[in-house]
Order: structure tokens, then sequence, then C-alpha cells
């Protein structure tokens, strides 16, 4: 069941693009029983996006949010960690600050669970993509499958910022990693879940680059698969979750 949706956004030096996201998340319109609550983790970020946060909710003043502000920066998954800590909807979906992925697509994703056909929805940028190969690209089709072989799951894209979880799982989770390792070690304790149904959903996606402010680099993609091998093979059911669900 879905009443409650929380949004989390971690949000690093992105002063130009952050106010925008927030505008369009809060502009969404969900069916009529779904509440929303937006959750803002600035990162330690050493721009102006704090201000542009802050600029958004004072004119916005009806929106449900909480802002969260880090002293110290600890990386895209550690600011998840900290959104996921505080969330109290039903189901969590993570938003990027930056303008690679279009917030609408969001109130489809949660569509499956509201119709109760899944549990988990993962939001592909590679379902029906008609953008062109990309060493970006190509690693994230490898990536992904290299997480289908080990964790016996059936996705197109497994590094997808859009993730549709239920929150008591997401919260149950034993998370270790700060930075984009997150994506994987997600993925392969979700997978441990044999009960849960997945489905797949096309997203819009618009590939920054790093002049543009892209922050994932090859050291990051060598860490996911690092993180794929280590929590799909070596990282047990009963050492992914704080309870049994």
């Amino acid at each position: 069941m879905l009443n409650k949706l929380s949004i989390i956004v971690p949000v690093y030096n992105e002063e130009k693009s952050v106010f925008d996201v927030l505008n369009s998340l809060s502009n969404l319109v969900f069916p009529d029983s779904v509440k929303v609550e937006i959750i803002v983790i600035n990162d330690k970020s050493t721009d102006n996006s704090l201000a542009e946060v802050n600029r958004f909710f004072a004119d916005n003043v009806k929106v449900n949010f909480k802002v969260i502000s880090h002293l110290v920066n600890k990386g895209k998954g550690g600011a998840i960690h900290s959104g996921i800590a505080v969330a109290t909807g039903d189901y969590i979906i993570i938003q990027d600050a930056d303008l690679e992925l279009n917030p609408k697509d969001i109130v489809k994703l949660i569509q499956p669970v509201i119709e109760g056909k899944a549990d988990i929805i993962y939001g592909s940028r590679f379902v029906n993509s008609q953008t062109s190969f990309s060493s970006s690209k190509m690693a994230n089709h490898f990536l992904t499958w290299l997480s289908n072989f080990i964790f016996g799951t059936k996705i197109t894209d497994m590094e997808t910022c859009y993730k549709v979880i239920p929150t008591n799982v997401f919260q149950s989770l034993i998370l270790k990693e700060q930075r984009f390792g997150f994506e994987p070690e997600i993925t392969a304790k979700l997978a441990k879940l044999k009960h849960l149904r997945w489905t797949e959903l096309p997203i819009y996606y618009n590939p920054r680059s790093v002049l543009q402010g892209k922050k994932i680099n090859w050291r990051d993609g060598v860490r996911a698969m690092y993180c794929v091998i280590k929590y799909g093979w070596f990282t047990s059911k009963k050492s992914s979750f704080k309870s049994s669900l």
C-alpha cells in the first residue's frame, strides 16, 4: 500500500539545477490518495546549493519537506543513508539534484505499487533507449550484466537512480557504501529477499558531461564492480539486514 512517498534528494554542489529539480518535484500531480514528503540532504556543498534549497522552500511553505545538512562531505551513498533514516513514507525513491532525469517519471514509477503489481520498481535508462553507446553506457551494461549473473536478477539498469523501494525494507538494510558503490550494494541485498516482486519501466535520461558537473568517474566503476562481487557472493542475507523480513 502506498499512502505516502518519501523523495530523497542528495545534493552536492548543484546550485545551477537544484531549485529547478525541487520545483519540478513540488509540481508533480499524484493520485489523491498519495501524500509526498521531500527530504533534501546537503552533503557539505561548497557552492550556493544550500542557499538555493532554502530559497525554494521559503517560497513554497506548503511543501512537506525536511532539510538535513552534513558537517562533512560523506558522498552520495552517505547522504542517502541520512535520508532513509528520517523517511516516514511507505515507499522511498531517490531523485538526483541535477537534470539528467525527469521527475515526471516518478508518477509513472509508483503506479505498479498502487496497482499491487510490484514491490520494487527500477526506472531503466536503457529500455527503449535511443541514445548511442558511450564508454559510460557500456560500463553500465557490463555492471548490470555482472549483477544479474551474481544476484540472479533480470534487470537492464542496475545503476539507475530511480529505485522505488518499501521504506521498511530500505530502513532494515545494513548499508556500508558511502559513494557510488551504494547502487550495487542495495541491489545485491534486495535480491536476497526472494519474496519481493520486481519490475522495470523506461525513464527519460539526458546525460551530462564532466564539464557540466557529472561526478562519477572510472574509479567509481571499479568500486562498483568490487561491490557487486562483495555484496553478491560474500555477504550473507543475515548480515545484510537489521531484522528478518
